[in-house]
């Protein structure tokens, strides 16, 4: 079944080819395609019909997809807003041939983006810590701080007075604390 439709590889990295700049290597395509020709016959041995072949030309497509997102060096997000806009420009630029206001700068920005990704990290890491409250204390956590309900409108939902509310929430956030504390941020969960 590979020789079979190793042709067929050939052809659909031949159609991605001339779409492509030319630094992207015919090899690493057609290795790709042969992956994603692999991983269909391997899912479907038998391999009969019409269908197959279509089935094959999708995981071929995929794979050498997936091929050129990893030797893309660029962020989807950046290559999106660059397809929006074709009169934005790539310039490669060393860095001695700014200005030092200019160094600085992109200094500050690497160090805004870098607080932001520990902040975002932070934040995943404490939902996991939310996920391993109790049903109760946990709704009580999510409720006040994601929905900004306040504390007298949850009693009244779980049919307690406010305070009991308050006690369960100072014990929420003492076992917040204590799993940050087993934990620390930097360390595997």
């Amino acid at each position: 079944m590979l020789e079979e439709f190793t042709p067929l590889v050939h052809r659909i990295v031949g159609g991605f080819l001339r779409r492509l700049p030319r630094n992207i290597l015919r090899e690493d395509l057609i290795a790709a395609g042969m992956g994603g020709l692999w991983d269909a016959i391997r899912r479907h041995p038998k391999g009969e019909g019409a269908h197959f072949e279509y089935y094959v030309r999708t995981r071929v497509r995929g794979a050498i997809l997936d091929e050129l997102r990893a030797q893309d060096w660029l962020p989807r997000r950046a290559r999106a807003a660059a397809a929006v806009d074709p009169n934005l420009l790539s310039v490669v630029v060393r860095h001695d041939d700014l200005s030092e206001f200019e160094q600085k700068g992109i200094l500050v920005c690497h160090t805004a983006a870098d607080e932001l990704l520990d902040a975002s990290r932070m934040l995943r890491r404490l939902l996991g810590y939310i996920d391993e409250l109790p049903l109760r204390e946990r709704h009580i956590i999510s409720e006040h701080y994601f929905r900004g309900v306040k504390f007298k409108d949850l009693a009244a939902e779980l049919g307690v007075s406010e305070s009991r509310v308050s006690q369960l929430h100072s014990r929420a956030i003492a076992r917040l604390r204590q799993f940050a504390k087993d934990q620390p941020y930097g360390t595997a969960a």
